[in-house]
């Protein structure tokens, strides 16, 4: 909470002006109320002519109050409303900015970064967005400072003790709820890696990618079954800080008690003529004021369970802060070579190293396509040439120079590049094209010669918004691609940045998904599209392979083989027998497709 509070005034200090005033006029009036209550009482009592003044007072001081109530209340609730508003944006904000701006995604691997992006998403937390904390903040402190005043007001009636008596049983039963409030919150946020599994399966069920397979393979049971665990799971440590009820008897017990021991001299004194009605109605309204040292029902709840994702905005926000990037500017390199060096490299999780001791050499303006079984570190390479990993030992060379001494922007400007799961956006076919270098105005030429090179051009005419179709069908007026139009595009995307400049053109089984028409086309394109610039190919079809200029085989993490598609034909090892395996098929049909 109290990083809650002091985010405030950061975010927006006018607003938080504004709501500590209003505060102020609600508190003000509830202190009024037991004054106006005794005012009148004793106007009231005195009778006569001259109780005119006195009940005239008495109806101002409660008109005072109803305006508070009336005109100001609304306003500090539209005011919390806004500042909340802001508050979620700000936070929403700190965290998309903390989670993108290390140059690695390396901490998107870190389940205790994971836990804090979901906390701070208010994921793990019920969903209670940190705005809502500030809608509760703004009706819990007027309730705390009224109290306080009311307090205040039986002190200099003379009733003092009155104020030590209730203030300390509501205080103290207060704070026993309120800690069982605490333990409930942390135990949400303790559980939050199985509240993201039970997320992912909820997702399973009610998202459209899966909808396919949910259904063909018959995963209605299976999903409700693991959701329905992953779930409690989750909650497990809640259910252990559920309600205390013999805690809740001690309680109220004791706040019984405590009024008891109050109202009882104080009817006493009444009875007997030792206390005037005037200050009796006084006593008794101030009274009802000091129940807010209590526990305040759902205001304490929402406070404190919202604001509890505040705390993780703020760490995600900080993540790459103390990080320092080179500020050597990659424009037009590679002009030699890039060379990695006795790399190694594990992902983050205590898992076995993908790269062990790799050397590798890719002269600057060559292609080089790179082969090897399934999990042997052929993507892993790429990811680590555009620096999205930092190698565990050994380093990656552009022209000389570590990759770390370039800036990051300035070198993955250089980089055009088609993962193999790249992603499907759910814009326009210009905005897909044109985030291939998003500096770069996507002109109708630009994006035109861009999907002629990706073998996309033409696809974009059967489309009545042309180049501004929207893709996604769960819009109205988007449409669908099918999974080789999708990669078109996305390869489309790639040359985009060439064209704009990019020196290192790396494409991921760039051919996964096309038919056999459109993977000839890409063939036939090939030289033109790596003409003058680095390209690295990963692939299975060696039809594909054999277009580079050199081939390097990657096995038990560094390289096995390297040379020409000839040369490693002769040499009969590794990449000899996988390319037998593929090409043995068509020889049996005749041995016409059969090439060497």
């Amino acid at each position: 909470m109290l990083t809650l509070v002091r985010q405030l005034p950061r975010i927006s200090g006018g607003l938080t002006a504004a709501l500590i005033m209003l505060i102020a006029v609600q508190v003000a009036a509830s202190v009024l109320l037991p004054l106006a209550a005794g005012q009148l009482v004793a106007a009231l009592t005195g009778g006569g002519p001259s109780a005119m003044p006195g009940v005239l007072l008495g109806l101002t001081l409660f008109s005072c109050v109803l305006l508070s109530d009336v005109v100001f209340d609304p306003i500090r609730a539209m005011t919390s409303a806004r500042l909340g508003t802001a508050v979620d944006g700000a936070m929403t904000q700190r965290t998309v900015e903390g989670a993108m701006r290390p140059a690695g995604v390396a901490h998107l691997d870190d389940s205790a970064v994971a836990d804090q992006i979901e906390r701070a998403r208010a994921i793990g937390l019920g969903g209670y967005p940190p705005g809502q904390a500030v809608i509760a903040l703004a009706g819990l402190v007027p309730l705390r400072l009224g109290a306080v005043g009311s307090g205040v007001v039986l002190a200099v009636a003379g009733h003092w003790w009155m104020s030590v008596v209730l203030g300390a049983a509501w205080a103290i039963t207060g704070h026993w709820q309120q800690r069982e409030v605490e333990r409930s919150v942390s135990a949400h946020g303790a559980q939050t890696a199985e509240l993201r599994r039970a997320a992912y399966l909820r997702d399973l069920a009610v998202t459209a990618p899966a909808a396919k397979e949910v259904r063909l393979f018959g995963m209605h049971s299976w999903i409700l079954e693991r959701f329905t665990a992953a779930w409690w799971d989750g909650m497990v440590q809640l259910r252990r800080a559920t309600t205390n009820w013999r805690l809740h008897s001690i309680a109220i017990l004791l706040v019984l008690i405590a009024h008891a021991a109050v109202l009882l001299p104080l009817g006493f004194a009444a009875a007997h003529g030792d206390l005037p009605a005037d200050q009796l109605a006084e006593a008794l309204q101030a009274m009802l004021g000091l129940w807010a040292f209590g526990y305040t029902g759902d205001l304490v709840w929402m406070l404190h369970i919202s604001s509890a994702s505040v705390p993780a905005a703020v760490a995600v926000s900080g993540l790459g802060v103390a990080a320092t990037g080179g500020s050597r500017d990659a424009e037009g390199s590679p002009r030699a070579e890039i060379r990695f060096e006795r790399v190694r490299f594990a992902y983050p999780g205590d898992r076995p190293a993908v790269l062990d001791g790799l050397d590798l050499v890719i002269p600057a303006g060559s292609s080089l396509a790179i082969v090897g079984d399934n999990g042997a570190g052929k993507s892993t390479i790429t990811k680590l040439l555009a620096g999205l990993y930092t190698p565990d030992s050994g380093q990656v060379l552009v022209d000389g120079y570590p990759l770390g001494d370039y800036e990051p922007a300035s070198w993955r400007r250089q980089l055009a590049m088609v993962f193999q799961d790249f992603v499907h956006y759910p814009f326009s076919i210009r905005d897909n094209i044109g985030f291939g270098r998003v500096e770069a105005p996507p002109t109708d030429e630009r994006v035109a010669e861009a999907a002629r090179l990706g073998g996309f051009l033409g696809v974009e005419a059967d489309l009545a918004d042309g180049w501004d179709a929207r893709l996604s069908a769960e819009y109205t007026d988007g449409t669908e691609l099918s999974g080789g139009q999708w990669q078109r595009l996305a390869l489309s995307r790639a040359l985009f940045a060439v064209r704009q400049g990019a020196q290192v053109l790396v494409l991921d089984e760039p051919t996964a998904h096309l038919d056999v028409q459109a993977e000839h086309d890409l063939y036939a394109r090939f030289l033109e599209i790596t003409a003058g610039i680095t390209t690295i190919l990963v692939s299975h079809r060696f039809a594909t392979v054999r277009l580079a200029d050199r081939i390097a085989v990657v096995r038990s993490g560094r390289i096995s083989e390297y040379g020409t598609h000839e040369e490693l034909l002769a040499a009969g090892g590794r990449y000899a027998r996988m390319f037998r395996i593929q090409s043995e098929p068509f020889a049996a049909k005749g041995g016409t497709r059969r090439a060497h």
